[in-house]
């Protein structure tokens, strides 16, 4: 049995919008959503990159809410989802890790077709980041989403579908191996239980005792659930708790 967890939590209230948009939830009240959808452990986060919708000041203000005395902390913890360089590195760093006072780090890659490139050079440079992070950063704790955001090529219409077979053998294969060689955990966040190859890349996770993490990526209270539906299908997959990736305070 796993023990429904979910460490990639966003309380989008602190993120720059336009005036007319919708607040977002606090961390309290994404908490409360984790706490109703049956995760007994929690993280929070917000992303950290150089969009100027996510200035470190946001980062500042989430922390002191979560640090705030009336905050309900127990077997919840505070982190931030960093944007991975080329080279591995992360936005974040160790300097912004302690300012912080962060419990861990999510390294994460975002593009989109808007960015100009093709879908082969997206799966190409995410390959690159998520392969450098694992072997050269020891400031993030585990990988956001692997190959999350193929589908954005599909709704753009550059692509007719998104699917694990357009990502070469080779580059889950160097995944694999350097979270095993790092000890770092890889995140399972997307819904692609259909997919043959993504259901086979899940499989060599739990034959191969790599560490991993469950995220519903939740930006909204309506989105929490999804850890659960998640945790589920790894259970039916067999994967063991004893692998199931956790902070520590």
């Amino acid at each position: 049995m796993l023990i429904q967890s979910d460490y990639h939590i966003h309380a989008s209230y602190y993120r720059v919008k336009a005036p007319s948009a919708l607040p977002g939830p606090t961390a309290a009240e994404q908490l409360a959503a984790a706490r109703n959808s049956g995760s007994i452990y929690a993280g929070i986060v917000e992303h950290c990159n150089d969009s100027p919708k996510h200035p470190f000041c946001c980062l500042e203000e989430l922390a002191k809410e979560y640090y705030s005395p009336s905050f309900p902390g127990e077997n919840v913890f505070l982190g931030v989802e960093a944007d991975l360089a080329d080279d591995g590195s992360d936005f974040c760093g160790k300097a912004g890790r302690e300012k912080l006072r962060l419990h861990y780090v999510i390294g994460s890659v975002h593009d989109s077709p808007q960015s100009g490139k093709t879908i082969e050079e997206y799966i190409a440079r995410e390959h690159r980041c998520i392969t450098n992070a694992l072997k050269y950063n020891s400031n993030i704790d585990f990988i956001g989403h692997p190959f999350g955001e193929g589908h954005r090529w599909e709704r753009s219409g550059d692509i007719p579908l998104w699917h694990w077979g357009l990502i070469p053998q080779n580059f889950l294969e160097d995944i694999l191996h350097f979270a095993k060689e790092s000890g770092k955990a890889l995140e399972i966040n997307r819904p692609y239980f259909e997919d043959p190859v993504y259901l086979d890349f899940l499989k060599r996770i739990r034959d191969e005792k790599i560490l991993f993490e469950v995220g519903s990526d939740a930006h909204a209270p309506g989105s929490c659930p999804a850890a659960a539906e998640r945790t589920k299908k790894l259970e039916d997959l067999g994967f063991r708790e004893e692998y199931h990736w956790r902070p520590f305070k």
